[in-house]
């Protein structure tokens, strides 16, 4: 009996240890595909993230192999492309990579082909993963209009206009780089300057859109009675200067056609009104402004300053002499306008940068008198040379609008409580208010400017705006009146400007590329 049950545990011993040693050759053959299928996740993770880094550097090169004039040959795109690409992926796992470029037309592609090592995934025979992407750019597709509204302020005397001359003429020749010499109008712009108005060419003095024969209620607002700004500047045997008013409200803030059946849509000439004798803190007393026809000794500032019979007379003061000092206003009825004129769209870079370079500083800062003038310089209805129709679907329209203020209209002493410029005086109510706080004047003109903003937006102009060492004030508004929050610019030192302009003028290439 013993020796049966000894055999039976020896039995039992033997199963039990063949069933183990199954188990572990089962769970043995079964890890093997687990294993594989680790392995392919890895892999495949790696190859994913080695794809993505290439697809991130083949489209950033054929970004800027599109920027690339013209004439670069084949040679230098290819060697380039492979530059770039593979300073990009260097610290990826991908090998044997292969850049390929071809350019055809106005297509340029950039293909990079290689693969990336496997692990665990070698236990069935695999050695890599192939890696294959490709990004196309079309050089120069689409045409540009840009709109350069450069503040021209008092504030910007010396190295800051400096700089703002050295950046935007950067920004010029960079964008002109990249035109296709077989397509000349593929880029046009124009240099709107600014300060409290702006400079629209004295050669447009018979221009339909100015008024010319005193229609707009406007028109007459600063004297006694009906008068025609350009006979007056006749009268006097001055030249006008090319400056204008800002148009009344709505039309400050749309680019309304001017008509004369519209008569406020037409575009004033400025005419700054010689101020009374009679007011101590007088800014422009250019002119004897006694007796009065009528023989009558009025005492009354404002009255004496809208006379218009004066005009003709000798004048009180040099033609040469300035308020304030050497770098004050000319007396005269241009006084604050020393503005270098508006550059109209053009396909010339002379013009551009010539004009850029003349740029001169005087006045306060009107933003929305200068940006409206940005929007006409773009719109298809003019005035001066008209831009592309809205509805062209192979142009895009840019401002790029740069300041270092906020806006201002200044409180003097004087009967007028402010200075005379492109908005009047503070008295004629044109931009909605009457004040005379400063904190008040700068919020009206902030509103307009939040409006202007807003409609140009709308009419599908896109907008850049920079910033330049502004202490005061919140970068709200124009953060706001930007396209978008990268397309704001708050600079802090002038001599950034290049920086920050480079960087606007990449952006409008890429806007431009179509991928």
């Amino acid at each position: 009996m013993v020796e049966l049950f000894n055999h039976s545990k020896n039995g039992i011993a033997r199963f039990r240890g063949a069933a183990e040693g199954g188990v572990v050759l089962i769970f043995a053959i079964a890890l093997i595909p687990m294993l594989l299928l680790g392995g392919v996740v890895i892999d495949y993770g790696t190859n994913t993230n080695a794809r993505q880094q290439a697809q991130n550097a083949v489209d950033a090169t054929v970004l800027s192999l599109a920027k690339l004039p013209t004439a670069t040959t084949d040679a230098v795109l290819s060697d380039k492309a492979t530059k770039q690409v593979t300073a990009a992926m260097a610290k990826s796992q991908a090998a044997e990579m292969t850049v390929v470029t071809v350019r055809s037309g106005d297509t340029i592609r950039v293909t990079v082909t290689g693969t990336t090592p496997t692990t665990l995934t070698r236990l069935a025979g695999f050695t890599s993963m192939p890696l294959s992407v490709s990004g196309v750019s079309r050089r120069g597709s689409g045409n540009l209009e840009i709109a350069l509204v450069l503040d021209n302020t008092g504030s910007m005397r010396g190295t800051k206009l400096a700089n703002l001359k050295a950046a935007a003429t950067d920004l010029v020749n960079s964008l002109f780089a990249e035109v296709d010499p077989a397509k000349p109008n593929a880029l046009r712009m124009a240099v709107v300057p600014f300060s409290m108005t702006v400079n629209v060419g004295a050669g447009n003095a018979a221009a339909s859109w100015i008024d010319k024969d005193g229609l707009a209620s406007y028109h007459s607002q600063i004297f006694a009675s009906k008068a025609n700004r350009l006979t007056l500047f006749g009268k006097l045997g001055v030249a006008w200067g090319g400056c204008v008013e800002g148009r009344p409200m709505p039309y400050d803030v749309a680019e309304t056609a001017a008509t004369q059946a519209t008569a406020d849509s037409l575009f004033v000439p400025y005419f700054a009104p010689d101020e009374s004798d009679y007011d101590g803190s007088a800014v422009n007393d250019y002119l004897a402004d006694y007796p009065f026809p009528s023989g009558l000794l009025v005492l009354d500032n404002r009255v004496r300053q809208g006379q218009v019979a004066k005009y003709g007379t000798a004048w009180k003061v040099s033609k040469t002499d300035r308020y304030g000092g050497p770098n004050g206003y000319f007396y005269g009825p241009n006084a604050g306008c020393e503005l270098q004129p508006i550059t109209p769209l053009t396909n010339s870079k002379a013009t551009l940068t010539s004009a850029v370079g003349a740029m001169t500083v005087s006045g306060d800062t009107n933003i929305p008198l200068g940006l409206v003038w940005g929007w006409h310089a773009l719109s298809p209805i003019g005035p001066l040379v008209k831009g592309a129709e809205y509805t062209d679907a192979t142009v895009r329209k840019f401002v790029v609008l740069m300041t270092d203020g906020q806006n201002q209209i200044s409180n003097t002493l004087s009967s007028n409580g402010s200075f005379y410029s492109g908005t009047s005086y503070i008295w004629a109510n044109r931009v909605g208010t009457v004040s005379s706080d400063p904190g008040t004047r700068t919020a009206a003109l902030d509103g307009r400017l939040a409006t202007l903003c807003a409609n140009m937006k709308s009419a599908g102009i896109q907008i850049f705006t920079v910033r330049v060492e502004v202490t005061d004030g919140t970068s709200d508004l124009l953060r706001s009146c930007a396209t978008s929050p990268s397309m704001f610019f708050d600079i802090a030192d002038s001599s950034d400007l290049t920086t920050a302009f480079r960087a606007i003028g990449a952006q409008i290439s890429e806007l431009r590329i179509s991928r």
